[in-house]
Protein backbone atom coordinates (compact mmCIF):
# COMPACT_ATOMS: atom_id res chain seq x y z
CA UNK A 1 0.00 0.00 0.00
CA UNK A 2 1.01 3.61 -0.54
CA UNK A 3 1.87 5.40 2.46
CA UNK A 4 2.77 8.61 2.49
CA UNK A 5 4.07 10.36 5.77
CA UNK A 6 1.44 12.71 7.21
CA UNK A 7 2.45 16.11 9.17
CA UNK A 8 -2.09 16.14 9.06
CA UNK A 9 -4.46 13.63 8.85
CA UNK A 10 -5.29 14.85 5.29
CA UNK A 11 -3.58 17.41 2.58
CA UNK A 12 -5.73 20.65 2.25
CA UNK A 13 -8.72 20.70 -0.14
CA UNK A 14 -10.41 23.03 -1.63
CA UNK A 15 -13.71 23.48 -3.59
CA UNK A 16 -14.95 25.52 -7.06
CA UNK A 17 -16.50 28.53 -5.81
CA UNK A 18 -19.46 26.80 -8.50
CA UNK A 19 -20.59 23.94 -7.80
CA UNK A 20 -22.73 21.77 -10.32
CA UNK A 21 -26.18 20.29 -8.69
CA UNK A 22 -26.16 16.82 -8.77
CA UNK A 23 -28.96 14.31 -7.47
CA UNK A 24 -28.68 13.02 -3.82
CA UNK A 25 -29.54 9.67 -4.25
CA UNK A 26 -28.56 7.59 -1.24
CA UNK A 27 -27.33 4.48 -1.30
CA UNK A 28 -28.79 1.20 0.06
CA UNK A 29 -25.59 -0.67 -0.02
CA UNK A 30 -23.70 1.74 2.09
CA UNK A 31 -24.72 1.74 6.45
CA UNK A 32 -23.36 4.01 9.45
CA UNK A 33 -23.90 2.11 12.38
CA UNK A 34 -21.72 3.93 14.86
CA UNK A 35 -20.29 7.11 15.14
CA UNK A 36 -18.38 8.30 18.21
CA UNK A 37 -17.62 12.24 18.55
CA UNK A 38 -14.64 13.82 20.44
CA UNK A 39 -15.15 17.38 21.78
CA UNK A 40 -12.47 19.77 20.27
CA UNK A 41 -11.61 22.11 23.48
CA UNK A 42 -8.48 24.33 22.18
CA UNK A 43 -8.92 25.60 18.67
CA UNK A 44 -4.87 24.58 18.01
CA UNK A 45 -5.54 21.39 18.95
CA UNK A 46 -5.59 18.83 16.27
CA UNK A 47 -6.29 14.87 16.02
CA UNK A 48 -4.71 12.09 14.40
CA UNK A 49 -6.27 8.59 13.95
CA UNK A 50 -4.76 5.09 12.92
CA UNK A 51 -6.62 2.16 12.03
CA UNK A 52 -5.43 -1.20 14.48
CA UNK A 53 -7.45 -3.80 12.22
CA UNK A 54 -9.84 -5.49 14.87
CA UNK A 55 -7.94 -4.04 17.93
CA UNK A 56 -9.55 -0.92 16.73
CA UNK A 57 -9.00 2.92 15.71
CA UNK A 58 -6.12 4.94 18.21
CA UNK A 59 -7.25 8.35 18.22
CA UNK A 60 -4.66 11.14 18.54
CA UNK A 61 -5.02 14.08 20.52
CA UNK A 62 -2.56 17.05 20.12
CA UNK A 63 -3.61 19.31 22.88
CA UNK A 64 -0.97 21.90 22.61
CA UNK A 65 -0.74 22.51 26.39
CA UNK A 66 2.07 22.64 27.76
CA UNK A 67 3.63 20.81 30.34
CA UNK A 68 5.97 21.80 33.76
CA UNK A 69 9.25 20.73 32.54
CA UNK A 70 8.84 21.09 29.00
CA UNK A 71 7.16 19.49 26.16
CA UNK A 72 3.24 19.10 25.93
CA UNK A 73 0.66 17.04 26.33
CA UNK A 74 -0.73 14.55 23.86
CA UNK A 75 -3.89 11.83 24.55
CA UNK A 76 -4.39 8.53 23.12
CA UNK A 77 -7.89 7.12 22.87
CA UNK A 78 -8.14 3.42 22.22
CA UNK A 79 -11.93 2.89 20.67
CA UNK A 80 -12.90 -0.63 20.02
CA UNK A 81 -14.92 -2.27 17.23
CA UNK A 82 -18.06 -0.76 18.30
CA UNK A 83 -16.82 2.70 19.06
CA UNK A 84 -16.44 2.56 22.91
CA UNK A 85 -13.32 3.92 24.14
CA UNK A 86 -11.30 1.03 25.92
CA UNK A 87 -8.86 3.34 27.61
CA UNK A 88 -7.33 6.66 27.76
CA UNK A 89 -3.44 7.82 28.43
CA UNK A 90 -1.38 10.71 28.31
CA UNK A 91 2.07 11.15 26.92
CA UNK A 92 4.21 13.81 27.05
CA UNK A 93 5.87 14.81 23.59
CA UNK A 94 9.17 17.09 23.20
CA UNK A 95 7.65 21.09 22.29
CA UNK A 96 9.05 20.69 18.90
CA UNK A 97 7.80 17.21 18.27
CA UNK A 98 6.01 16.36 15.17
CA UNK A 99 3.53 13.48 14.52
CA UNK A 100 5.89 12.15 11.02
CA UNK A 101 4.12 8.68 10.17
CA UNK A 102 2.69 5.90 12.18
CA UNK A 103 1.84 2.29 11.45
CA UNK A 104 0.09 -0.50 13.08
CA UNK A 105 1.31 -4.36 13.43
CA UNK A 106 0.24 -7.23 15.80
CA UNK A 107 -1.25 -5.47 18.27
CA UNK A 108 0.53 -2.84 19.01
CA UNK A 109 0.92 0.79 17.20
CA UNK A 110 4.02 2.77 16.77
CA UNK A 111 4.15 6.68 16.63
CA UNK A 112 6.26 8.27 14.53
CA UNK A 113 7.95 11.91 16.29
CA UNK A 114 10.65 14.23 15.32
CA UNK A 115 12.23 16.05 18.16
CA UNK A 116 13.66 19.03 16.97
CA UNK A 117 12.59 20.61 13.78
CA UNK A 118 16.35 21.77 13.37
CA UNK A 119 17.87 18.09 13.71
CA UNK A 120 15.96 16.25 11.27
CA UNK A 121 18.20 12.93 12.04
CA UNK A 122 16.85 13.00 15.68
CA UNK A 123 13.43 10.82 15.80
CA UNK A 124 11.19 9.27 18.31
CA UNK A 125 9.33 6.29 17.93
CA UNK A 126 6.30 5.25 20.74
CA UNK A 127 5.07 1.72 20.82
CA UNK A 128 1.94 1.33 22.37
CA UNK A 129 0.29 -1.70 22.97
CA UNK A 130 -3.43 -1.79 22.00
CA UNK A 131 -5.03 -4.02 24.73
CA UNK A 132 -2.67 -3.42 27.82
CA UNK A 133 -2.04 0.40 26.74
CA UNK A 134 1.57 0.23 27.73
CA UNK A 135 3.56 2.07 26.03
CA UNK A 136 7.74 2.36 25.05
CA UNK A 137 9.49 5.07 23.33
CA UNK A 138 12.80 4.68 21.36
CA UNK A 139 14.73 7.59 20.72
CA UNK A 140 16.30 7.16 17.19
CA UNK A 141 19.10 8.53 15.60
CA UNK A 142 19.92 8.58 11.53
CA UNK A 143 23.15 10.31 12.00
CA UNK A 144 22.64 12.27 8.82
CA UNK A 145 19.37 14.34 8.23
CA UNK A 146 16.52 12.80 6.30
CA UNK A 147 12.97 13.89 4.78
CA UNK A 148 11.77 11.07 5.63
CA UNK A 149 8.58 9.60 3.23
CA UNK A 150 7.36 6.18 4.56
CA UNK A 151 7.15 4.81 7.85
CA UNK A 152 6.40 0.75 7.90
CA UNK A 153 6.72 -2.17 10.97
CA UNK A 154 7.43 -5.82 10.16
CA UNK A 155 7.95 -8.00 12.97
CA UNK A 156 10.57 -6.14 15.13
CA UNK A 157 11.67 -4.21 12.76
CA UNK A 158 10.96 -0.85 12.03
CA UNK A 159 11.62 0.48 8.53
CA UNK A 160 12.21 4.38 8.02
CA UNK A 161 12.71 5.66 4.12
CA UNK A 162 13.05 9.24 2.43
CA UNK A 163 15.66 10.95 0.96
CA UNK A 164 19.04 12.28 1.94
CA UNK A 165 21.17 15.25 -0.03
CA UNK A 166 17.96 14.43 -2.65
CA UNK A 167 19.35 10.61 -2.60
CA UNK A 168 16.90 7.83 -1.50
CA UNK A 169 17.82 5.86 1.66
CA UNK A 170 16.59 3.17 4.13
CA UNK A 171 16.84 2.43 7.32
CA UNK A 172 16.10 -0.80 9.50
CA UNK A 173 15.60 -0.30 13.02
CA UNK A 174 15.18 -3.68 15.15
CA UNK A 175 13.24 -2.62 18.41
CA UNK A 176 15.40 -5.02 20.22
CA UNK A 177 19.30 -4.59 19.04
CA UNK A 178 18.26 -0.88 18.71
CA UNK A 179 20.69 -0.03 16.24
CA UNK A 180 19.75 1.80 12.62
CA UNK A 181 20.97 -0.03 9.81
CA UNK A 182 21.83 1.51 6.38
CA UNK A 183 20.10 -0.50 3.75
CA UNK A 184 22.77 -0.74 0.76
CA UNK A 185 21.84 -0.05 -2.45
CA UNK A 186 20.14 2.97 -2.76
CA UNK A 187 21.98 5.99 -2.58
CA UNK A 188 21.82 6.43 -6.30
CA UNK A 189 21.40 9.76 -8.47
CA UNK A 190 19.70 7.31 -11.09
CA UNK A 191 16.59 6.44 -8.73
CA UNK A 192 13.94 7.70 -7.05
CA UNK A 193 11.14 5.84 -5.01
CA UNK A 194 7.79 5.12 -5.85
CA UNK A 195 6.42 3.63 -2.98
CA UNK A 196 7.35 0.73 -0.11
CA UNK A 197 5.59 -2.19 -0.11
CA UNK A 198 5.69 -4.81 3.02
CA UNK A 199 4.19 -8.40 3.87
CA UNK A 200 3.61 -8.58 7.28
CA UNK A 201 3.09 -12.57 6.76
CA UNK A 202 6.80 -13.49 4.98
CA UNK A 203 8.05 -10.54 6.64
CA UNK A 204 9.81 -9.32 3.58
CA UNK A 205 9.77 -5.58 1.91
CA UNK A 206 9.57 -3.98 -1.55
CA UNK A 207 11.16 -1.23 -3.01
CA UNK A 208 9.90 0.23 -6.06
CA UNK A 209 12.12 2.43 -7.92
CA UNK A 210 11.75 4.73 -10.64
CA UNK A 211 15.00 4.90 -12.85
CA UNK A 212 16.75 6.53 -15.74
CA UNK A 213 18.02 3.80 -18.35
CA UNK A 214 21.12 5.05 -20.85
CA UNK A 215 18.77 6.38 -23.74
CA UNK A 216 17.28 8.85 -21.30
CA UNK A 217 13.80 7.10 -20.84
CA UNK A 218 12.25 5.57 -17.61
CA UNK A 219 11.71 2.52 -16.26
CA UNK A 220 10.93 0.69 -12.93
CA UNK A 221 13.60 -1.37 -10.78
CA UNK A 222 11.50 -3.74 -8.13
CA UNK A 223 14.17 -4.66 -4.99
CA UNK A 224 12.50 -7.15 -2.49
CA UNK A 225 14.67 -7.52 1.35
CA UNK A 226 14.08 -9.65 4.13
CA UNK A 227 13.10 -7.77 7.89
CA UNK A 228 16.60 -7.78 8.33
CA UNK A 229 17.63 -5.79 4.92
CA UNK A 230 19.12 -8.76 2.99
CA UNK A 231 18.61 -8.89 -0.38
CA UNK A 232 16.44 -11.60 -2.33
CA UNK A 233 15.62 -10.30 -5.78
CA UNK A 234 16.49 -7.13 -7.87
CA UNK A 235 14.10 -6.85 -10.99
CA UNK A 236 14.62 -4.17 -13.48
CA UNK A 237 11.55 -3.92 -15.87
CA UNK A 238 12.87 -3.77 -19.73
CA UNK A 239 10.15 -1.31 -21.02
CA UNK A 240 10.98 -2.34 -24.50
CA UNK A 241 12.89 0.68 -26.68
CA UNK A 242 10.37 3.08 -27.62
CA UNK A 243 8.49 3.42 -23.88
CA UNK A 244 9.00 5.08 -20.39
CA UNK A 245 7.79 3.61 -17.30
CA UNK A 246 6.37 6.09 -15.32
CA UNK A 247 5.03 5.25 -12.58
CA UNK A 248 4.29 1.82 -10.94
CA UNK A 249 2.39 -0.58 -7.82
CA UNK A 250 3.14 -4.08 -7.04
CA UNK A 251 2.22 -7.18 -4.88
CA UNK A 252 4.01 -8.65 -2.65
CA UNK A 253 6.42 -11.48 -3.46
CA UNK A 254 4.59 -14.57 -2.68
CA UNK A 255 5.90 -18.24 -4.01
CA UNK A 256 7.53 -16.35 -6.40
CA UNK A 257 5.69 -14.56 -7.94
CA UNK A 258 5.51 -10.94 -8.36
CA UNK A 259 3.45 -8.17 -10.34
CA UNK A 260 3.73 -4.99 -11.30
CA UNK A 261 1.01 -2.36 -13.06
CA UNK A 262 1.47 1.12 -14.13
CA UNK A 263 1.27 3.79 -16.83
CA UNK A 264 3.69 4.23 -19.37
CA UNK A 265 4.66 6.76 -22.33
CA UNK A 266 6.26 7.32 -25.31
CA UNK A 267 8.53 10.58 -24.24
CA UNK A 268 6.34 12.68 -21.67
CA UNK A 269 8.08 12.04 -17.89
CA UNK A 270 4.47 13.53 -16.89
CA UNK A 271 1.77 12.43 -19.33
CA UNK A 272 1.30 8.43 -19.67
CA UNK A 273 -0.89 7.19 -22.41
CA UNK A 274 -1.70 3.59 -21.23
CA UNK A 275 -1.03 1.13 -18.67
CA UNK A 276 1.52 -1.82 -18.42
CA UNK A 277 1.22 -5.20 -16.62
CA UNK A 278 4.38 -7.16 -15.59
CA UNK A 279 5.02 -10.49 -14.43
CA UNK A 280 8.10 -11.62 -12.81
CA UNK A 281 8.23 -15.73 -11.63
CA UNK A 282 11.30 -16.40 -9.49
CA UNK A 283 12.67 -13.25 -10.30
CA UNK A 284 12.60 -13.34 -14.10
CA UNK A 285 10.51 -11.10 -16.21
CA UNK A 286 8.01 -13.36 -17.96
CA UNK A 287 6.44 -10.44 -20.42
CA UNK A 288 5.30 -6.91 -20.48
CA UNK A 289 1.42 -5.99 -21.58
CA UNK A 290 0.48 -2.61 -23.21
CA UNK A 291 -2.86 -1.31 -22.65
CA UNK A 292 -3.58 2.24 -24.59
CA UNK A 293 -6.37 3.87 -22.60
CA UNK A 294 -8.20 3.94 -26.13
CA UNK A 295 -8.44 0.04 -26.03
CA UNK A 296 -10.12 0.42 -22.12
CA UNK A 297 -13.96 -0.47 -22.34
CA UNK A 298 -14.96 2.06 -19.64
CA UNK A 299 -12.30 4.39 -19.63
CA UNK A 300 -14.09 7.71 -21.02
CA UNK A 301 -17.42 6.63 -19.03
CA UNK A 302 -16.96 9.71 -16.50
CA UNK A 303 -18.22 11.99 -19.14
CA UNK A 304 -21.29 13.20 -20.71
CA UNK A 305 -23.07 10.65 -22.98
CA UNK A 306 -22.95 12.54 -25.91
CA UNK A 307 -18.84 13.74 -25.57
CA UNK A 308 -18.00 9.60 -24.52
CA UNK A 309 -19.59 8.93 -27.58
CA UNK A 310 -17.92 11.52 -29.95
CA UNK A 311 -14.42 10.23 -28.22
CA UNK A 312 -15.24 6.65 -28.92
CA UNK A 313 -16.37 7.36 -32.61
CA UNK A 314 -13.14 8.82 -33.29
CA UNK A 315 -11.31 5.69 -31.59
CA UNK A 316 -13.53 3.67 -34.04
CA UNK A 317 -12.46 5.63 -36.93
CA UNK A 318 -8.65 5.49 -36.27
CA UNK A 319 -9.01 2.13 -35.67
CA UNK A 320 -10.38 1.18 -39.12
CA UNK A 321 -7.36 2.64 -40.57
CA UNK A 322 -5.18 0.40 -38.38
CA UNK A 323 -4.33 2.81 -36.13
CA UNK A 324 -4.58 3.54 -31.88
CA UNK A 325 -5.90 6.73 -31.08
CA UNK A 326 -3.06 8.28 -28.45
CA UNK A 327 -4.81 9.77 -25.42
CA UNK A 328 -2.22 11.53 -22.67
CA UNK A 329 -3.29 11.67 -18.83
CA UNK A 330 -1.14 12.06 -15.51
CA UNK A 331 -2.41 9.33 -13.17
CA UNK A 332 -1.85 8.13 -9.27
CA UNK A 333 -1.35 5.04 -9.56
CA UNK A 334 -2.56 3.31 -6.22
CA UNK A 335 -1.91 -0.29 -4.82
CA UNK A 336 -3.05 -3.73 -6.26
CA UNK A 337 -5.80 -5.93 -4.37
CA UNK A 338 -5.72 -9.72 -4.74
CA UNK A 339 -9.58 -11.02 -5.59
CA UNK A 340 -10.01 -14.52 -5.70
CA UNK A 341 -7.74 -15.22 -8.93
CA UNK A 342 -8.12 -11.85 -10.33
CA UNK A 343 -5.61 -8.27 -9.54
CA UNK A 344 -7.52 -5.06 -9.67
CA UNK A 345 -5.41 -1.71 -9.76
CA UNK A 346 -7.12 1.47 -9.01
CA UNK A 347 -5.51 5.27 -10.51
CA UNK A 348 -6.85 8.46 -9.99
CA UNK A 349 -6.64 10.94 -12.67
CA UNK A 350 -5.47 14.89 -12.31
CA UNK A 351 -4.19 18.14 -13.73
CA UNK A 352 -2.59 20.76 -12.27
CA UNK A 353 -4.53 24.21 -11.81
CA UNK A 354 -3.30 27.45 -12.77
CA UNK A 355 -4.28 31.27 -11.94
CA UNK A 356 -2.70 34.02 -14.55
CA UNK A 357 -2.79 37.06 -13.19
CA UNK A 358 -1.32 40.34 -15.08
CA UNK A 359 2.19 41.38 -13.56
CA UNK A 360 3.81 44.56 -15.14
CA UNK A 361 7.54 43.27 -14.00
CA UNK A 362 7.55 39.72 -15.63
CA UNK A 363 6.55 36.25 -15.66
CA UNK A 364 6.98 32.64 -14.47
CA UNK A 365 5.98 29.85 -17.46
CA UNK A 366 4.20 27.01 -16.37
CA UNK A 367 7.30 24.81 -16.01
CA UNK A 368 8.88 26.90 -13.48
CA UNK A 369 11.12 29.19 -15.77
CA UNK A 370 11.32 32.80 -15.52
CA UNK A 371 10.30 34.74 -18.50
CA UNK A 372 10.60 38.81 -19.14
CA UNK A 373 8.96 40.99 -20.48
CA UNK A 374 10.00 43.17 -23.25
CA UNK A 375 9.46 47.56 -23.90
CA UNK A 376 7.19 47.33 -20.88
CA UNK A 377 4.58 45.14 -22.45
CA UNK A 378 2.66 43.13 -19.83
CA UNK A 379 3.22 39.73 -18.93
CA UNK A 380 1.08 37.10 -16.92
CA UNK A 381 2.38 35.39 -13.72
CA UNK A 382 0.82 32.12 -13.33
CA UNK A 383 -0.29 30.91 -9.44
CA UNK A 384 -0.69 27.39 -9.01
CA UNK A 385 -3.95 26.84 -7.42
CA UNK A 386 -3.85 22.56 -6.70
CA UNK A 387 -4.40 19.46 -8.80
CA UNK A 388 -8.13 19.32 -9.94
CA UNK A 389 -8.93 15.21 -9.70
CA UNK A 390 -11.33 14.32 -13.02
CA UNK A 391 -12.40 10.67 -12.22
CA UNK A 392 -10.34 7.05 -10.95
CA UNK A 393 -10.10 4.63 -13.10
CA UNK A 394 -10.34 0.38 -11.77
CA UNK A 395 -8.57 -2.20 -14.12
CA UNK A 396 -9.03 -6.14 -13.43
CA UNK A 397 -6.64 -8.24 -14.92
CA UNK A 398 -5.95 -11.84 -14.45
CA UNK A 399 -2.66 -13.34 -13.57
CA UNK A 400 -1.15 -13.92 -17.35
CA UNK A 401 -1.67 -9.73 -17.35
CA UNK A 402 -4.65 -9.73 -19.56
CA UNK A 403 -7.04 -6.98 -18.70
CA UNK A 404 -11.01 -8.64 -18.24
CA UNK A 405 -12.83 -5.88 -17.29
CA UNK A 406 -12.71 -2.35 -16.40
CA UNK A 407 -14.46 0.90 -14.85
CA UNK A 408 -14.47 4.51 -13.75
CA UNK A 409 -15.75 6.99 -11.30
CA UNK A 410 -16.21 10.80 -11.22
CA UNK A 411 -14.42 12.53 -8.93
CA UNK A 412 -16.15 15.98 -8.39
CA UNK A 413 -15.17 18.91 -6.19
CA UNK A 414 -11.68 17.44 -4.90
CA UNK A 415 -8.79 19.79 -5.32
CA UNK A 416 -4.82 19.39 -3.44
CA UNK A 417 -2.14 21.57 -3.30
CA UNK A 418 -0.17 17.78 -3.26
CA UNK A 419 -0.72 14.66 -4.67
CA UNK A 420 -3.10 12.06 -2.37
CA UNK A 421 -5.07 9.07 -2.89
CA UNK A 422 -8.81 10.13 -2.69
CA UNK A 423 -10.98 7.31 -3.84
CA UNK A 424 -11.19 4.36 -1.11
CA UNK A 425 -11.94 0.58 -2.81
CA UNK A 426 -13.51 -2.56 -0.89
CA UNK A 427 -14.73 -5.70 -2.51
CA UNK A 428 -18.04 -7.29 -0.72
CA UNK A 429 -17.86 -10.75 -2.70
CA UNK A 430 -17.15 -9.86 -6.29
CA UNK A 431 -18.72 -6.45 -5.53
CA UNK A 432 -16.33 -3.52 -5.45
CA UNK A 433 -17.09 -0.46 -3.62
CA UNK A 434 -15.72 2.66 -5.15
CA UNK A 435 -15.93 6.23 -2.49
CA UNK A 436 -14.85 9.27 -1.17
CA UNK A 437 -15.32 11.47 1.34
CA UNK A 438 -16.08 15.60 0.13
CA UNK A 439 -17.93 18.27 2.52
CA UNK A 440 -19.57 15.84 4.53
CA UNK A 441 -20.36 13.16 1.66
CA UNK A 442 -19.68 10.14 1.29
CA UNK A 443 -19.77 9.79 -2.02
CA UNK A 444 -19.79 6.16 -3.61
CA UNK A 445 -20.05 3.98 -6.59
CA UNK A 446 -20.82 -0.25 -6.84
CA UNK A 447 -19.22 -2.52 -9.61
CA UNK A 448 -19.31 -5.84 -10.69
CA UNK A 449 -16.69 -5.59 -13.38
CA UNK A 450 -18.20 -3.61 -16.18
CA UNK A 451 -21.35 -3.44 -14.63
CA UNK A 452 -22.77 -1.01 -12.62
CA UNK A 453 -24.37 -2.53 -9.21
CA UNK A 454 -25.27 0.75 -7.77
CA UNK A 455 -24.55 4.17 -9.33
CA UNK A 456 -23.66 7.66 -7.91
CA UNK A 457 -24.52 8.20 -4.65
CA UNK A 458 -24.25 10.86 -1.99
CA UNK A 459 -24.74 9.65 1.62
CA UNK A 460 -24.57 12.38 4.36
CA UNK A 461 -21.83 11.85 7.48
CA UNK A 462 -24.22 10.45 10.04
CA UNK A 463 -24.95 13.07 12.77
CA UNK A 464 -25.38 11.39 17.13
CA UNK A 465 -28.98 12.99 17.04
CA UNK A 466 -32.06 13.50 14.95
CA UNK A 467 -32.05 17.39 16.54
CA UNK A 468 -27.91 17.74 15.21
CA UNK A 469 -27.60 20.68 12.69
CA UNK A 470 -24.12 20.59 11.51
CA UNK A 471 -23.18 24.19 11.22
CA UNK A 472 -19.73 24.62 10.24
CA UNK A 473 -17.23 21.88 8.78
CA UNK A 474 -13.80 21.50 8.09
CA UNK A 475 -12.70 20.27 4.53
CA UNK A 476 -9.24 20.09 5.03
CA UNK A 477 -9.87 17.35 8.04
CA UNK A 478 -11.77 15.21 6.85
CA UNK A 479 -11.26 11.56 5.16
CA UNK A 480 -11.94 8.06 4.69
CA UNK A 481 -9.52 5.23 5.97
CA UNK A 482 -10.05 1.57 5.33
CA UNK A 483 -10.53 -0.79 8.70
CA UNK A 484 -10.68 -4.56 8.80
CA UNK A 485 -12.80 -6.53 6.34
CA UNK A 486 -14.63 -4.56 4.69
CA UNK A 487 -15.26 -1.85 6.92
CA UNK A 488 -13.66 1.65 6.66
CA UNK A 489 -14.46 4.81 8.98
CA UNK A 490 -14.63 8.53 8.23
CA UNK A 491 -13.20 11.22 10.53
CA UNK A 492 -13.45 14.90 10.36
CA UNK A 493 -14.44 18.13 12.20
CA UNK A 494 -17.64 19.61 12.79
CA UNK A 495 -18.85 22.85 14.88
CA UNK A 496 -22.98 21.01 15.70
CA UNK A 497 -25.55 23.11 17.08
CA UNK A 498 -28.83 21.35 18.48
CA UNK A 499 -31.27 23.36 20.53
CA UNK A 500 -32.96 20.22 22.17
CA UNK A 501 -31.10 20.30 25.45
CA UNK A 502 -30.31 16.57 24.71
CA UNK A 503 -26.45 17.02 25.38
CA UNK A 504 -26.45 19.58 27.96
CA UNK A 505 -25.13 22.99 25.05
CA UNK A 506 -26.22 24.46 22.35
CA UNK A 507 -23.39 24.07 20.11
CA UNK A 508 -20.25 21.66 19.86
CA UNK A 509 -17.17 21.48 18.05
CA UNK A 510 -16.29 17.93 17.49
CA UNK A 511 -13.54 15.80 16.11
CA UNK A 512 -15.78 12.52 15.04
CA UNK A 513 -15.70 8.77 13.66
CA UNK A 514 -18.33 7.38 11.79
CA UNK A 515 -18.50 3.94 11.15
CA UNK A 516 -18.96 2.61 7.69
CA UNK A 517 -20.35 -0.76 6.34
CA UNK A 518 -21.91 -2.49 3.32
CA UNK A 519 -24.85 -4.69 2.88
CA UNK A 520 -24.11 -6.24 -0.59
CA UNK A 521 -27.48 -8.17 -0.57
CA UNK A 522 -29.64 -4.48 -0.50
CA UNK A 523 -32.07 -4.47 -3.13
CA UNK A 524 -30.14 -1.84 -5.24
CA UNK A 525 -30.92 1.78 -6.88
Amino acid sequence: MKKLLLFFCLTPLLLFAQKKKVPKDTSVIISQPNRIEFEKIRSDSEFYVVPGDIEGVLVIEETRNPIRGGGYEWILHMVDTAFNVQWSQKQIIPAEGTLLGYEYFDGRFYLLFNKNRFRSQDLLVLQVNAKSKKSQAYEITTVFPINISHFESIGETLLIAGYANFRPVIITYNIHDKIPRVVPGFYDNKNDMIDLVVDKDSELFTVILSEKMRNKRLTVRVKTFTSKGDLIQDNLINPGEKKSLLDAASTTFSNGFQYLAGTHSKKSPFYSQGFYLSKFVNGVQQFNQYYPFAELDNFFSYLRPRREKRIKNRIARKKERGKTKKFSYRLLVHKIIQQDDEYIMIAEAYYPRYSYNNNPGGAFSPNGFGTTSRGGAQSFNPYFLGYKYTHAVVVGFDRNCNIIWDNTFKIEDIQSYSLSENVKISTVGEQIVLMYLQENEIRSKVINGNEIVEGRTFNPVRLSFDADEVKTKDPQVEGLENWYDNTLFAYGEQTIKNESGLVGKIDRRVFYLNKIKFDKNSQTN
